[in-house]
């Protein structure tokens, strides 16, 4: 595996990683409003 792709591969994984905290975060706000 060269330098070039594991840059790549790091950087896919902060992609999705960022994606799950967003949907993480927007699922206990949703769940707080709701809660009201």
């Amino acid at each position: 595996m060269t330098p070039e792709q594991k840059r790549n591969n790091r950087r896919m994984g902060l992609t999705l990683a960022s994606i799950a905290l967003l949907f993480f975060v927007g699922f206990i706000v949703r769940m707080v409003w709701i809660g009201r």
